[in-house]
């Protein structure tokens, strides 16, 4: 094979390998200021279980739910932040997203801060997998 074709076919199998980790680890471009603003206060186990909890409601179908996405100071509240926990968060998106690390919450595709908000209505069906940091975790 000459150069030139082996660098084609070179580059075609790396743009198939290249779409099917994407394929496999879509995300919303903006998760990881939502995981910021959903769990900063929880460290790195408490962003990470919310992560699983995003990536489990895309496996079921769901729709991502992440209210602090949604907030419309989150670019403001963010940057407010340590410039370490955009990094962790970051990370932690890559790590379950792409490299399908663990699910530390059992499956769940859920999560409330019970202590503060109390027990939500959706909850009452639903199975508590896990608790971890303030936030308790379900699925149903």
């Amino acid at each position: 094979m000459n150069g030139k074709l082996s660098g084609l076919v070179g580059s075609i199998v790396i743009g198939l390998i290249i779409g099917c980790l994407v394929a496999n680890a879509s995300y919303p471009k903006d998760l990881w200021k939502g995981i910021i603003g959903e769990a900063v206060s929880e460290g790195y186990d408490g962003m990470y279980a919310v992560t699983c909890v995003y990536r489990n409601r895309q496996k079921a179908g769901l729709s991502r739910g992440c209210v602090a996405c949604e907030r419309k100071d989150l670019d403001e509240f963010v940057n407010k932040q340590p410039c370490n926990y955009h990094k962790v968060a970051k990370d932690i998106v890559w790590d379950v997203f792409w490299w399908r690390k663990k699910d530390i919450t059992g499956g769940a595709t859920h999560y409330e801060n019970i202590e503060q908000y109390g027990i939500p209505y959706w909850a009452k069906n639903m199975t508590v997998t896990v608790k971890i940091g303030n936030h308790t975790f379900y699925k149903g």
